[in-house]
């Protein structure tokens, strides 16, 4: 009688785990379903922002980079005049921030003067 009852309470502990475990997987599955569609409306206001596609911005973020960092050279891009917004300008400007240096510094070297960086860092801002 011992063993059986001691072989109940294994069961029970056993079939709890097993539940506790899918409970959490079915959690873990929400959470990133909803990571995905937060990630992927992100992408896509930043995309209409700086105007390129969601892939761009998807590829950008694929590779490391921050939103914001994102935002800003995609802004950048679109204020200087000599430079057309397209992925490899947005790629020049992203390897032109370091981690010694600032947006404003990046912005300075392009030669954008400080009102049209203070909207720029503003929009950024509100996006990110």
């Amino acid at each position: 009688m011992k063993k059986i009852l001691v072989a109940m309470f294994m069961g029970l502990f056993i079939f709890a785990g097993a539940a506790s475990l899918n409970v959490c997987n079915a959690s873990g599955t929400q959470d990133m379903v909803q990571w995905y569609f937060q990630r992927s409306t992100m992408q896509a206001s930043i995309a209409n922002t700086i105007a390129v596609s969601q892939d761009v911005v998807a590829y950008f973020m694929e590779e490391g980079y921050a939103p914001r960092d994102i935002v800003m050279a995609g802004l950048l891009a679109g204020q200087n005049n000599s430079i057309n917004v397209h992925v490899s300008n947005i790629n020049e400007i992203l390897a032109k921030k370091t981690s010694n240096n600032s947006w404003q510094d990046v912005a300075n070297a392009m030669g954008v003067d400080q009102a049209t960086f203070k909207q720029c860092d503003t929009k950024a801002n509100e996006i990110v």
